[in-house]
């Protein structure tokens, strides 16, 4: 999250970095390794972005581990783990609670049953 702000010097970015990282603590897509997250550079606006999100997928992994840690958790992370990370990176926590409320319910909705 850290780096997405150095290089992109935009809370827009972080906060989009933050809704995949809820996707992923919810969904259970373990497999959220370092090159599963990209950046793409504007030439006309000289700056950096986070690109879209991609092989966003169910993956149970050995353990039942995150590649990427949250929080310093790698397994199981909660909820109180994801908005910390907001609180540190310099989220709004009302507004990254209710992200993340929405996006697990949506993952609820739309998966819970395989979960």
């Amino acid at each position: 999250m850290r780096l997405t702000l150095q290089l992109t010097k935009s809370m827009e970015d972080c906060e989009k970095l933050f809704r995949i990282m809820c996707f992923n603590v919810y969904a259970h897509n373990r497999d959220d390794h370092s090159k599963n997250f990209s950046y793409l550079y504007d030439d006309k606006e000289a700056q950096w972005h986070l690109s879209p999100a991609y092989d966003l997928t169910y993956s149970n992994s050995i353990a039942g581990e995150h590649a990427t840690m949250v929080n310093g958790n790698g397994s199981n992370p909660s909820e109180d783990d994801v908005l910390a990370v907001a609180e540190k990176i310099g989220l709004n926590l009302v507004k990254a609670k209710r992200e993340s409320n929405k996006i697990y319910d949506c993952v609820q909705e739309m998966l819970g049953r395989y979960l």
